[in-house]
């Protein structure tokens, strides 16, 4: 199963099919920007986007996967992706339930597993740093050297399938993915964070390809690791995966470290050039490194 939400969410995704039969994808509900935001602020539904790409990327190649990811250019649908909009449907038509809906659609895309939301409860990101408070997901995005994330409310429920799910897993996969508005929402909501923590599996980090402009601007691979442990105190990492090759293209520094400097923070590290030549991580050369873990835990 991987944990996570947004573009970094579907690379995991991308490999986990040929990793293990069933996926169970987790994904963040904290987004108040876009399509997801507009819909969530007009319609009281909880933000849809990152649970429609969680969809496509378990799809990938087929037409209706395609049909679902467009989006609009022109009107007041400028910007809405159709997705969305399905799923707004079909969540009306299953009486408000979106896991039903979510299911509905993972059966028309003819995926390899399951796309869940972490809660279904109304949350909303919120960041402390040294200048005040920051509030939406939208802004912490956008906002250098965060001191502490947490939801509001505090303590939303974890949805049971997805608790059952961790419980049930033969892998999880957290990232890669913004650090602070899409991995560490998923660990927040605190039924989702314990079922994590308790994991008997291995628990593996796939760490990003550099700093992220705005939320880990500034912040190295310790730095990162050093904030998902205050943030999720006793989770353990079994095995962190990191690129090792060339440098990827655009803005932040990449982040590295050597094994001495992340042992007290990893059980191992596994190392690959993990660029795909688009500057993401290559979901094949990913896919090689989780069956490595399966066979070698």
């Amino acid at each position: 199963m991987a944990i996570g939400g947004g573009h970094g969410l579907a690379r995991a995704l991308g490999a986990l099919p040929s990793v293990v039969e069933q996926v169970t994808a987790v994904v963040t509900v904290a987004d108040d920007g876009g399509s997801s935001g507009r819909l969530r602020r007009d319609l009281d539904i909880l933000p849809l986007g990152d649970l429609r790409m969680a969809l496509t990327a378990l799809a990938p190649g087929a037409l209706l996967a395609d049909l679902v990811a467009y989006r609009f250019r022109k009107g007041e649908l400028a910007g809405h992706s159709l997705g969305n909009l399905i799923l707004v449907a079909l969540q009306e038509l299953s009486d408000g339930d979106v896991v039903r809906a979510l299911d509905h659609l993972a059966r028309l895309l003819e995926i390899p597993g399951r796309v869940l939301p972490c809660t279904t409860d109304h949350v909303s990101l919120h960041a402390a740093t040294a200048g005040g408070a920051v509030t939406g997901q939208a802004a912490v995005a956008a906002t250098p050297r965060l001191e502490r994330v947490w939801l509001e409310p505090s303590d939303p429920r974890g949805h049971p399938q997805v608790v059952g799910a961790i419980e049930r897993a033969d892998l999880i996969v957290l990232g890669p993915g913004s650090l602070y508005t899409s991995l560490l929402p998923n660990l927040l909501v605190p039924d989702v964070a314990r079922a994590v923590v308790r994991a008997t599996v291995p628990v593996v980090l796939v760490a990003n390809l550099r700093e992220q402009p705005g939320e880990t601007e500034g912040m190295g691979l310790i730095d990162h690791l050093d904030a998902l442990h205050r943030h999720v105190p006793g989770i353990g990492i079994d095995v962190l995966i990191l690129h090792e090759g060339p440098a990827p293209r655009g803005s932040g520094a990449p982040l590295t470290g050597t094994d001495a400097d992340l042992a007290p923070w990893v059980g191992r590290t596994l190392r690959a050039d993990l660029l795909d030549g688009r500057d993401g991580h290559a979901p094949q050369v990913l896919a090689d490194l989780l069956k490595e873990v399966l066979v070698h835990p």
